[in-house]
């Protein structure tokens, strides 16, 4: 990858461990451009970033510290894309705060008209994990690239997902986009890459997720996108931040309701409460936006599905939730090698799939 000169130190300087976009920014109305910077520029003018940032700052000034970003880069199949750069996403330049430096990893374009964010509770029920997972498939089957921050819970949900209706979906890291966190989600992170996604981060190569990164970085998983639904979460949780933030970038904001008396119910139902857009499928999205037109009733995949007499009922309990094995055995009575085969009949055909944790689920 090549970049101009400019490109290179405003990289350099916004990899420095403490310098954050509000300080890059003030760094550059002090000084002309970031080489400047690199070119020892007095103390005095540098103070208000503080011992600790400054002598970050001082070591990195250094053709070592600068070959090495560069390396680290190219070995993790990365790329920097800049405010400076033609490709630097239009959409982030509304938001507060934009990231100075993008680094990226995968081919997946950062800016689109079909874009939407997907995020929710990292303890999420299993009809948090099941609504994730057939919104974003559904929107990715439209055409629509799928945006989250590959959390545990609703995020990993809406990016398998996004893959499984054969779109690609975009991962917006607090860390470094070499560092996958959690670690659980490295297989996860291969996939989206195999598949045409990406993966973002503002931070450097080989930074480590730390407790403030994760809500810097929740302001880009929402300013990448046309709007954003919230599947559950605590209204004091990092999704109901980033619905905050895309209500703050005049982002639209949906949300799935649940009970009353659910806890991770609390912040999508207070967020309906104060206007946002209810979302009962993701065809209410598509339509919102004019992105895809609801099927007819009688065109439903369900009714194209040719099951037998045991198959159906298997598949009509799936539809109503995802059950695991032993359930559906108590619910459907059939011996273990019995259903075993009915269950392998199915997810071969296409009519379900058998997600993580051994939790069986029906296309719909």
């Amino acid at each position: 990858m090549e970049y101009s000169t400019m490109e290179q130190y405003w990289i350099w300087l916004s990899s420095v461990d403490g310098i954050g976009p509000s300080r890059f920014y003030r760094l550059l109305s002090q000084y002309e451009d970031a080489h400047v910077v690199w070119d020892d520029p007095d103390d005095e003018g540098l103070a208000f970033l503080g011992p600790k940032t400054l002598k970050s700052l001082r070591a990195a000034r250094s053709q070592e510290y600068y070959f090495r970003l560069f390396a680290d880069m190219e070995r993790a199949g990365m790329r920097a894309v800049t405010r400076i750069s033609d490709d630097y996403p239009q959409a982030l330049n509304t938001i507060h705060d934009p990231p100075p430096t993008l680094y990226v990893r995968g081919d997946a374009p950062l800016e689109g008209e079909r874009m939407f964010a997907i995020v929710g509770s990292r303890r999420a029920t299993r009809d948090g994990k099941r609504a994730a997972r057939e919104f974003a498939a559904t929107l990715a089957r439209e055409g629509v690239c799928v945006v989250s921050g590959l959390a545990r819970g609703v995020d990993t949900c809406a990016h398998e997902g996004a893959l499984e209706g054969g779109g690609a979906t975009i991962a917006v890291l607090g860390s470094g986009a070499d560092v996958i966190y959690p670690p659980e989600n490295e297989e996860l992170a291969a996939r989206i890459l195999e598949k045409g996604g990406a993966i973002v981060s503002e931070y450097a190569p080989g930074t480590r997720p730390s407790q403030g990164t994760f809500p810097a970085r929740n302001r880009i998983i929402s300013g990448l996108c046309s709007g954003m639904l919230l599947v559950e979460g605590s209204q004091t949780s990092g999704a109901m931040i980033t619905a905050n933030l895309a209500a703050e970038q005049g982002r639209d904001v949906f949300a799935v309701p649940g009970s009353i008396y659910s806890p991770l119910s609390a912040a999508p139902n207070r967020l309906i409460f104060d206007g946002a857009n209810p979302a009962l499928s993701a065809w209410d999205i598509l339509e919102y936006y004019r992105w895809g037109a609801r099927p007819a009733e009688g065109a439903l995949p369900r009714a194209r599905i040719a099951l037998d007499e045991e198959e159906r009922p298997l598949y009509d309990a799936l539809l109503e939730q995802e059950l695991s094995f032993d359930e559906l055995s108590a619910l459907s009575k059939f011996p273990a090698s019995k259903l075993n085969s009915l269950l392998t009949s199915l997810e071969l055909r296409g009519i379900i799939v058998k997600a993580p944790g051994g939790i069986y689920r029906a296309y719909q």
